[in-house]
């Protein structure tokens, strides 16, 4: 029997480093950012699907902060995500944005 788990967000995050220099590694890093959009996506389309007036999209445990956007700004941050998968030539993800855009 198969077992679907149900995602919850904000995602919980710890970040841990030794140096300054290694945070930055790691946001210019592409599979981070791609990380991050595909989180930050879901957690939008919970939140229009909740229609909740902001989403919440990570939290960093370790530094007590929450990442958050309000409904209004839903679209401008679905725009950059479109920008960021139409470079990776994904465009099946950017039409999937558009039509969720397409709802607010």
């Amino acid at each position: 029997m198969e077992q679907k788990f149900k995602l919850e967000f904000p995602l919980d995050l710890e970040i841990k480093y030794d140096h300054p220099q290694e945070l930055l590694e790691l946001a210019s890093r592409p599979e981070f950012i791609t990380f991050m959009f595909e989180n930050a996506i879901a957690a939008v389309k919970q939140s229009i699907r909740k229609n909740k007036s902001e989403c919440v999209m990570f939290s960093i445990e370790n530094y007590n902060v929450k990442v958050a956007i309000k409904k209004e700004h839903y679209k401008i941050s679905l725009n950059k995500a479109i920008k960021h998968y139409e470079a990776l030539e994904e465009y099946a993800t950017c039409k999937e944005l558009v039509t969720l855009k397409s709802r607010l």
